[in-house]
């Protein structure tokens, strides 16, 4: 178990008072939107994560699911999510930018494992973890 890295460990967030429109709006603590209000996070299951994110049936049964709902309210499916997307997204499947899979693990210290991870199976589902790379490369001036 390691801390969020948005709440550091607290499970709430202090949430600064405004006013708008002539309404007040009082400062108040919020649980953490990122850990769910624990304060922490487990490690990365990694045989758990690749049983959420591979086909069961149907003619891709043993790869790479075809499609995949983002469930942010649950931290083990945001992290699935997130490293299903991610694998797409550097294997070349889905070339857009995978930006809302990132929002689903905000504050998980575990992040780095889960990009390994990522590129892994972009690398056994697709023979590459670079197509992003390449395509987005020049537009980040890499190229």
């Amino acid at each position: 178990m390691k801390d969020c890295t948005v709440c550091k460990g607290e499970g709430k967030n202090f949430r600064k008072g405004f006013e708008f429109e002539g309404k007040v709006y009082p400062d108040k603590w919020e649980p953490c939107v990122s850990c769910k209000g624990t304060g922490k996070f487990s490690e990365v299951n990694e045989a758990k994560i690749l049983e959420r994110i591979m086909a069961t049936k149907g003619k891709n049964k043993g790869k790479l699911r075809a499609s995949m709902t983002s469930n942010f309210s649950d931290k083990e499916e945001a992290r699935a999510y997130y490293v299903w997307r991610l694998a797409r997204f550097h294997g070349g499947k889905d070339v857009t930018m995978p930006m809302m899979a990132d929002l689903g693990v905000r504050g998980d210290p575990f992040k780095s494992d889960l990009d390994k991870l990522a590129d892994q199976v972009a690398k056994d589902s697709f023979g590459t973890d670079l197509a992003a790379a390449a395509r987005w490369g020049r537009a980040f001036g890499l190229v």
